[in-house]
């Protein structure tokens, strides 16, 4: 037997990296069974989920495998939080079905009796009882029989909520369509340890609700007293005695508990149906009103919580620090640029995140885009900080630089020409600094200044305000300069001096005389 496990769980190791149906990739492997395994598994978009798949020698028995994915439809069925959700089911590419269903976070309820030495204290077990039943009784509403209730099949969430595993047996009385061959007549289903009289016979046609009940007895009976109803030297032994003896009285083996609580469990395994308790909602009842009696207090909602003061303690929650980077490569041409930023995520022991570059505009965004190694939350947060400050600092520094630009392809139309008639222009627009190509050439001083008229200009270009609002004030315009009217100027050019005949000439800047028009006769 020790063989075959090492085997399943061999098998099961080495999935480990495949990608199912090119969406689920197996993680990490979290137990092993007889005829399934679950894993771990990320979806494509990073969520997580945990992967039920059947063995794929059972997978090819089709009675088999349509049992497996009726778990499924089961559960969705009981509509009760405390059901997992199976949100999806196929089949891998080598023909083992396998069942999606929520990943839970917490430990199974047989792990945490057995971190209590296989006895859990009388109030923390009927708090148990009293989540479970609830979780019964809304199945029993809506005519499924779990058929497996035992310790391993409940799962406790580190918020102290209790969830209800493997409905995979469940037999779904589907009264409308006469479905009588759910499950075959003879065929015996479940755990010895905890099964009913009528289930112990096989007797399919008699498997109701009250087959869940003492199963219920028999878990809170086993929970209590670390022992089970029946024992024998063998399963098949235990199955025998299932069917054909009446089960002991929990004070039997536990003489010490009060006898509230040992008349509530043993009601719950009475031999005949009629003398069970009628319902899921009625043992829930007695339960909670036994609590009351014994501790003073009705169960809550953190009732399950005590139950981990004695298991391993919660895996603490890790923080991935993102790489802080300052943007690569020379200033961008434009106010665009790709920026690596920092940010915390929580995630679990051993998990890893997959991000993408984001392209943002003039600053970085609080966006993931590439994980390294684990560093405290402090540093992380402090490194992110100066990230972002040197992103801001950059962006502006970008505007500045663009802003020149801007100005220098504005200005270079009305840079002074070296012809006969200059003129100089100051920048298209009040926020824009003028370039120094339109601002620093000199004027021959021997030369007439003129004038350009306005309608002689191209408009003036617009100026994006991102920029306007990042460079200094613009310098006046030097005197003697016109500024056409929409331009912005320091003061008015002078009127041009009157023109005059002494001398007839002046000289151009090759040296060449040349005389006045007006003063030729």
């Amino acid at each position: 037997m020790a063989d075959a496990d090492h085997a399943l769980e061999a098998r099961a190791q080495g999935r480990l990296g495949s990608v199912l149906r090119g969406k689920y990739r197996l993680d990490r492997v979290l137990g092993v069974g007889g005829m399934a395994v679950v894993f771990a598994a990320t979806h494509r978009n990073q969520k997580q989920f945990a992967i039920k798949m059947l063995h794929p020698e059972f997978s090819l028995r089709s009675d088999v495998r349509q049992r497996f994915l009726r778990e499924g439809y089961a559960a969705n069925s009981v509509r009760h939080r405390g059901a997992v959700a199976v949100l999806d089911d196929d089949v891998t590419e080598d023909g083992a079905a396998f069942l999606v269903m929520e990943f839970l976070e917490g430990l199974p309820l047989e792990t945490i009796w057995e971190a209590w030495s296989l006895r859990l204290p009388v109030e923390h077990a009927l708090a148990v009882g009293y989540q479970l039943l609830d979780v019964i009784a809304a199945a029993h509403g809506r005519g499924i029989v779990h058929r497996d209730i035992k310790p391993a099949n409940v799962f406790v969430t580190y918020e102290g909520a209790l969830k209800v595993l493997d409905f995979g047996i469940a037999r779904v009385r589907d009264l409308a369509a006469g479905d009588s061959n759910a499950t075959g007549t003879g065929v015996v289903l479940g755990t010895p340890a905890f099964m009913a009289p009528e289930q112990a016979l096989g007797r399919a046609a008699e498997i109701d609700a009250q087959t869940d009940i003492w199963a219920m007895g028999a878990m809170l009976f086993t929970l209590i007293s670390g022992r089970t109803v029946h024992e024998g030297q063998s399963a098949q032994e235990v199955l025998v005695h299932a069917a054909t003896k009446p089960p002991r009285s929990l004070a039997a083996v536990a003489p010490e508990l009060a006898s509230r609580v040992v008349s509530v469990i043993d009601r719950a395994l009475g031999f005949a149906k009629e003398d069970r308790w009628l319902g899921a909602n009625d043992m829930r009842e007695a339960i909670q009103s036994t609590h009351t009696a014994l501790f003073g207090s009705p169960i809550g909602n953190d009732s399950l919580l005590p139950l981990f003061e004695r298991t391993p303690p919660r895996p603490a929650a890790q923080s991935l620090r993102v790489r802080a980077a300052e943007p690569s490569g020379q200033l961008p041409p434009t106010l665009d640029e790709q920026y690596d930023t920092t940010e915390e995520i929580p995630v679990g022991k051993g998990e890893t995140v997959q991000a993408t570059p984001v392209t943002v505009a003039s600053a970085p965004l609080p966006e993931i885009v590439g994980a390294t190694t684990a560093q405290p939350v402090s540093e992380t947060a402090g490194r992110a900080q100066q990230a972002r400050k040197r992103g801001a600092s950059l962006a502006v520094g970008i505007g500045a630089v663009t802003a020149v630009a801007i100005a220098f392809v504005v200005l270079r139309p009305y840079a002074p020409s070296s012809s006969t008639k200059q003129t100089s222009v100051v920048s298209a627009a009040s926020s824009v600094v003028p370039s120094p190509a339109t601002s620093s050439v000199p004027l021959n001083p021997s030369a007439a200044p003129s004038t350009v008229r306005v309608e002689d200009l191209p408009p003036a270009p617009s100026v994006p305000a991102s920029v306007a609002s990042v460079v200094p004030r613009p310098a006046p315009a030097p005197a003697g300069r016109t500024a056409p009217t929409g331009f912005a100027s320091a003061r008015p050019a002078p009127a041009a001096p009157a023109a005059t005949c002494t001398p007839p000439f002046f000289y151009d800047d090759k040296g060449r005389k040349i005389f006045k028009p007006d003063c030729v006769n």
